[in-house]
């Protein structure tokens, strides 16, 4: 057993529910692993007096893990160390988490963002790291709480490396055990990029607007397409090949989404809380300035969500 003891930092709908799974992927098992939280205020005391509730369109089940804590060096030490945080908070949990890390800690990010992976690499240079996305509609709506809005789910993850490693396989094994829809791909910088085409827009237009996914792609098409456009061209000037139907296929995954439902950053913004702006936003239109690329519909409405009083004049 190369990971014996397991942390998922962020209880939220995704490390809320991949960490109820991972505990009773190890119940199953029976062989010792130990799986930790990392939880704080009504979240944690709720988990610690009941233990966490998971509740699906299929089933129903609690979870009590081997160890939750707020403060990680009540934790032992973690072989792998999930992140499963709001993008804007990466430095401070990491520097939070470091008495659980040593130099065979590996890293999985599920974070929304490009360069999620870069961005824990410089914070823990010479860590191990890897890139991992999920696609679930999943919240926290009450302490102690998981509800899984849709029983279908994917969990991507994987290491730069050209075959699949022992850890890897470990990983994949231990959550196929409990019919997580995982997978391990050869080449998981290509579906980061994808999952980034559709988040970046879709969070970008329904907070611009200030409209659910259904009706931002109804009042304003043609802005909404352009963002992936404009996104599309940015990826190709970085020098990867994205396909010719790119477009038409991210714009085609935005119409299977909920069309009431709206996107996590939206939601913070409407609630004024932090919001991921800054990773899902302010780094298409850096990214493309730093090429020399013009991309006036991110610009435009990265400049109105930074600087305007929400929800900005739409203009």
């Amino acid at each position: 057993m190369l990971l014996k003891n397991i942390t998922i930092s962020g209880l939220g709908g995704v490390g809320g529910y991949y960490g109820a799974m991972l505990v009773e992927a190890a119940r199953l098992e029976g062989l010792g692993r130990t799986i930790s939280f990392v939880a704080r205020g009504p979240h944690l005391e709720a988990i610690r007096s009941r233990g966490l509730h998971v509740h699906t369109p299929a089933r129903d089940f609690t979870v009590r893990p081997d160890f939750i804590a707020e403060d990680p060096k009540e934790l032992p030490a973690t072989d792998l160390l999930i992140l499963a945080t709001k993008s804007y908070d990466l430095g401070a949990n990491i520097e939070q988490l470091r008495p659980i890390i040593t130099p065979k800690t590996i890293i999985l990010p599920l974070l929304n963002g490009a360069d999620i992976t870069d961005q824990v690499q410089a914070l823990l240079p010479g860590a191990r790291v890897w890139d991992g996305c999920v696609y679930i509609s999943g919240r926290k709506p009450a302490p102690g709480e998981i509800l899984l809005e849709a029983e279908r789910e994917l969990f991507f993850f994987g290491e730069h490396t050209e075959e699949r490693t022992a850890e890897e396989k470990e990983l994949a094994a231990l959550l196929d055990s409990v019919r997580v829809h995982v997978i391990n791909p050869d080449h998981i910088e290509e579906h980061i990029r994808k999952k980034f085409l559709m988040i970046s827009a879709t969070a970008t237009g329904t907070s611009f607007f200030n409209q659910t996914v259904g009706d931002a792609l109804k009042d304003h098409p043609s802005e909404m397409r352009q963002l992936i456009v404009e996104l599309c061209q940015l990826f190709s000037a970085m020098g990867y090949d994205l396909g010719e139907d790119a477009v038409e296929r991210t714009i085609e995954r935005q119409t299977f989404m909920i069309p009431t439902s709206t996107s996590s950053m939206h939601v913070d913004f409407m609630a004024g809380r932090p919001t991921e702006l800054e990773n899902l936003t302010g780094y298409v239109v850096r990214a493309a300035r730093s090429l020399g690329l013009s991309l006036p519909t991110y610009e435009r409405m990265y400049h109105a969500l930074a600087t305007e009083p929400y929800p900005p004049a739409i203009h």
